[in-house]
């Protein structure tokens, strides 16, 4: 029974790892309910995230709040430029699906994929943010040449984030499953994905600082 409780037990480093994921997921939502802080919050998510995949000593609570602050005015700058072409695209979508037409359906698949695009150069950007410092363009530069630079991730990234959608739309968007795990599982499985580009730049950032 004590070995079961201890601490390196492969069963309970799964459980507190599920703790973990279901702390930072809450902790993400409640940042984000300002709406204009989705960015920062997203990026201190991602920061955390990291540490995980990583399997580092991670304290969420701290890593988060120390990220959320360090990054809160470029999180804030770039949420709100994705969150507006976010919401200029679904609105163009909304008006082309009511227009009964198939040159308006050809619009929608074009909007649909630019969508697609945009989102997986956000997947990267708010990545970077939280690992490396650069100005906010930089960082969104840096991200674009990574969402292109490393087409079959950036494809692997995007189908987990549809995949993930999909079940929830299924299950009828289940409140416990998104508020325990809704953004934390597949940011999870996309850190996985980018860490290891991450980790051959993050030596290079080092010289760069010295």
């Amino acid at each position: 029974m004590d070995r079961f409780f201890d601490a390196n037990n492969p069963v309970m480093r799964f459980l507190s790892f599920l703790v973990d994921m279901a702390v930072l997921n809450l902790m993400t939502i409640v940042c984000m309910i300002p709406i204009v802080t989705i960015g920062a919050a997203v990026t201190a998510m991602n920061n955390v995230l990291i540490h995980l995949v990583r399997k580092d000593e991670t304290y969420v609570w701290k890593m988060f709040l120390a990220s959320f602050r360090q990054n809160l005015k470029q999180g804030i700058g770039l949420g709100l430029l994705f969150a507006a072409i976010f919401a200029v695209a679904g609105l163009e979508l909304v008006m082309l699906h009511s227009i009964d037409a198939k040159s308006s359906t050809v619009f929608m698949i074009i909007i649909s994929v630019i969508v697609l695009c945009v989102f997986a150069i956000g997947i990267y950007t708010f990545a970077m943010l939280s690992r490396f410092e650069n100005t906010a363009k930089g960082t969104l530069v840096n991200g674009a040449s990574l969402a292109l630079g490393h087409i079959p991730r950036t494809l692997g990234m995007v189908a987990i984030w549809a995949a993930w959608a999909a079940l929830l739309w299924l299950l009828h968007g289940i409140f416990l499953l998104v508020m325990l795990y809704g953004l934390t599982l597949p940011g999870y499985l996309c850190a996985k994905i980018y860490d290891p580009i991450f980790q051959t730049l993050e030596p290079n950032e080092e010289s760069t600082a010295e």
